[in-house]
């Protein structure tokens, strides 16, 4: 590399399926613990 150089970062299509995978687990894994926590406590 040299000074002025440009660098061009992509990203791959199996990252973005890892980061949509990610926030979904991440909003269904807290609604299956409180369901969980009430199936039982009934």
């Amino acid at each position: 590399m040299r000074n002025r150089d440009l660098i061009y970062v992509s990203n791959a299509p199996y990252t973005e399926l890892q980061k949509v995978l990610g926030v979904f687990s991440s909003v269904t894994g807290p609604v299956a613990s409180a369901a969980a926590i009430y199936a039982y406590g009934k």
